[in-house]
C-alpha cells in the first residue's frame, strides 16, 4: 500500500532528528573542550585533541545529512531549545511536520551519537 503524500518515511524522520541532535552534540563537545582547557588534568591536551577530532567528524556528518535533506526537499525551518525539550518544525513534500524531544531523550540520543562516533573512530584506526 502506498503512503499518503503528507506522510514522511522513517528514514526522512530519522534524518530530520539527526539534523537537530548533531548540533547539540557539537555544543556538548565544545563545552567539554572548554572545561578541559581550564582543568589541571595531566593529559588534557590529548583529550582536547580527541574531542576536536570528534567535532570534525560530527560536523562532516551534519554536512552530509543537511545535503541529503536538501536533495529530499525537506526543510527544517525552526528549531527551539525550550525548558522542557527540543522542538523542530520542518516541511516535507509541502506538508508541515513537527516533533519534540524531552531533554532526557535528547541526552540519551546525544550519548548514543557520541558513542557511535567514538566506536567508528576506533574501528578506522584499527583497520
Amino acid at each position: 500500500m502506498d503512503r499518503a503524500p503528507m506522510e514522511r518515511t522513517e528514514e526522512e524522520a530519522e534524518l530530520v532528528k539527526r539534523s537537530v541532535i548533531l548540533p547539540v552534540v557539537l555544543d556538548v563537545l565544545a563545552h567539554d573542550i572548554r572545561v578541559l582547557q581550564g582543568s589541571r588534568a595531566k593529559m588534557n591536551r590529548l583529550y582536547i585533541r580527541q574531542l576536536h577530532a570528534l567535532q570534525d567528524r560530527v560536523s562532516l556528518e551534519l554536512y552530509h545529512i543537511r545535503r541529503q535533506l536538501r536533495r529530499a526537499g525537506i526543510k527544517v525551518f525552526r528549531q527551539e531549545r525550550a525548558r522542557l525539550g527540543l522542538t523542530a518544525e520542518y516541511l516535507c513534500r509541502g506538508y508541515r511536520h513537527s516533533f519534540t524531544m524531552l531533554w532526557g531523550v535528547v541526552k540519551a540520543e546525544v550519548e548514543t551519537e557520541l558513542d557511535r562516533f567514538m566506536r567508528e573512530g576506533r574501528q578506522a584506526r584499527n583497520a
